[in-house]
């Protein structure tokens, strides 16, 4: 029977009725999935459809992903749909409708938009009916997703605000939970708690069972050369390939270990030990640190705010570690410099502070270290009232090993001192015992010589040492050579004694090799011949005022440099006129 017009009037009043409720029930609600939910039903029971599915347009992927299914199979909420290219005011039917629609028994899309404002696409299946849509349905189905469209993009809005909240809320906790973790790398320096600390937050706010810290060592001008593991869980005992650290303390920037996509055997064995991100902890675009974690026990993947808290947590591990380490290593350097005080002290007094007195010789002496220990060694002990005996040495090397040496030599010196020896036998015992007592690779050059204040007669031996320089009072210049070998070369050696007499106003200089190899900035030597010559200028003066020559004019050669090449030691006599 023909539709009448009273019916075509009614049927026009329950479309526009129907369009009214949806509109005013959509616009009431902000809750995007009830909003899409009724939005389908309406239109599925207005058409006699009995499957629909709405997409919502995602800008940054250019595809559309599901956002609401009623009666369709095989598309779940959350699929990603990339569809052709959809005008924004173009309803789609049967054949124009796009295949992975179509796929689904979709025969009609309506595209939602607010303005210019692409929102997604209304999807209905075929009518139960059969028949297809007529016009009026055409036109109520354009007309409630047009009206539906304002409350669509105000769900949308609101559900990216909340999303927003959501994030900011989580940044905040992040945020207070690296300031609290800042408060406890910050309280201690004891680095079992700050690796405790770090691994506690790592399985706290990361859910990682299994991590890796390693730190660079760096070399003078702050680059990381090498890297050591400071802390490991979950890893087992075998130590990582050097290679694998390596290629991981190569990267620049972080790396995620996909299952089944490594690419070289390094990433293997990383993925084997179970680690799926490695972080690089930079500092002035250097590699200081990396951190490496395994997969959470939620089976989350790592996302964006998870790589930035932990490059934060990475940072202040890394400074607060490396701060105990430097803080272990000055506490050492201050425990070093007071033994080397100690040991400083303890040589000092091994030599003599002042010099015997000796009638009709003037004698000075000045011994600077080139470190805070120093291998030089002098000695004038008294053996009777007219003669006394004096030494000089200078042991291979430098600080505590050398004045080691050079205290068995002075131990060594002060037995025999006493004894009913000659010059000859003292050397070649003190050679005996250094042989004896040291490794093949340690030296000792040794003058020692005994003044006869009567005759004025000075017998020596030369074991090796820079040979004194004898200023005569003339102005001629000798240099006492005589004697032998230097100590601890051979155990059996003889040694010759040397006689040479000092008359009045004769200067005898003994020095170690730091006066001659005192190094001015341009690499040069100061060198025998300007010591013989400024000796030799100053021989009429006091032996005070010979050595304060010589050290001033050293101090002029090297500019007066804070620290000397090699320690320096020199004795100064003379023989008053």
């Amino acid at each position: 029977m023909p539709e009448t017009t009273t019916d075509a009037r009614h049927t026009d009043r329950f479309d526009l009725r129907a369009l009214f409720e949806t509109s005013r029930l959509l616009s009431a609600s902000l809750d995007l999935e009830f909003v899409l939910n009724n939005l389908l039903l309406t239109a599925m029971s207005k058409l006699l459809v009995s499957r629909g599915v709405a997409l919502l347009y995602d800008a940054a992927r250019g595809a559309y992903e599901v956002a609401a299914t009623k009666g369709v199979n095989g598309l779940r909420r959350g699929d990603v749909l990339d569809l052709d290219e959809i005008a924004a005011d173009c309803m789609l039917c049967e054949g124009e409708v796009p295949d992975a629609l179509a796929a689904h028994r979709i025969t009609l899309a309506i595209p939602v938009a607010f303005g210019d404002e692409r929102i997604g696409l209304v999807g209905l299946g075929k009518k139960l009916t059969g028949q297809s849509f007529s016009g009026q349905e055409m036109e109520f189905i354009q007309s409630l997703v047009n009206m539906s469209a304002a409350a669509v993009r105000n769900s949308l809005m609101v559900e990216e605000l909340r999303r927003t909240n959501r994030d900011l809320d989580a940044k905040i906790q992040q945020l207070n939970t690296l300031f609290d973790l800042s408060q406890e790398f910050n309280a201690t320096v004891d680095r079992d708690r700050l690796v405790k600390v770090l691994s506690f937050a790592l399985m706290g706010q990361m859910l990682v069972k299994k991590h890796l810290f390693l730190m660079g060592e760096t070399d003078g001008e702050g680059g990381a050369h090498t890297f050591r593991v400071v802390t490991s869980s979950g890893l087992g005992e075998e130590p990582f390939p050097r290679e694998v650290i390596e290629r991981m303390c190569g990267l620049e920037e972080m790396l995620i270990l996909e299952e089944g996509a490594a690419e070289n055997p390094e990433w293997a064995e990383l993925r084997r030990r179970g680690l799926v991100l490695i972080l690089p902890i930079r500092h002035q675009g250097e590699n200081c640190g990396m951190l490496c974690l395994g997969p959470k026990m939620t089976g989350q993947p790592y996302g964006p705010d998870d790589v930035e808290f932990l490059t934060a947590l990475g940072n202040l591990a890394f400074v607060s570690i490396r701060n105990s380490f430097l803080v272990e290593e000055q506490i050492e350097k201050e425990k070093l410099e007071e033994e080397m005080r100690l040991a400083r002290e303890i040589q000092e007094r091994l030599q003599p502070r002042t010099l015997p007195e000796v009638k009709g010789l003037e004698m000075t002496f000045i011994a600077l270290p080139s470190r805070h220990v120093a291998g030089d060694y002098f000695d004038v002990l008294r053996l009777d009232d007219d003669r006394v005996l004096i030494a000089i040495a200078d042991v291979t090397g430098k600080g505590v090993p050398a004045s080691l040496l050079m205290s068995n030599l002075q131990a060594c010196l002060h037995v025999m001192a006493p004894m009913d020896i000659t010059l000859e036998e003292a050397a070649a015992h003190a050679n005996r015992v250094i042989c004896e007592n040291t490794g093949y690779d340690k030296f000792i050059t040794f003058f020692n010589g005994i003044y006869d204040a009567r005759t004025g007669a000075f017998e020596y031996v030369n074991a090796g040492h820079n040979p004194p320089t004898l200023v005569r009072a003339d102005g001629r210049i000798e240099l006492l050579e005589t004697g032998g070998l230097l100590l601890g070369v051979m155990a059996n050696v003889p040694y010759e004694r040397g006689v040479v007499t000092l008359e009045p106003g004769d200067v005898l200089a003994m020095f170690t090799d730091g006066v001659t190899e005192a190094m001015s900035p341009e690499g040069e030597e100061y060198g025998e011949e300007r010591l013989e010559a400024l000796l030799k200028a100053h021989r009429r003066e006091s032996a005070r005022a010979i050595l304060d020559a010589v050290r001033d004019d050293i101090r002029r050669f090297t500019h007066n440099a804070p620290v000397l090449s090699d320690d320096l030691t020199m004795l100064v006599m003379k023989r008053a006129g």
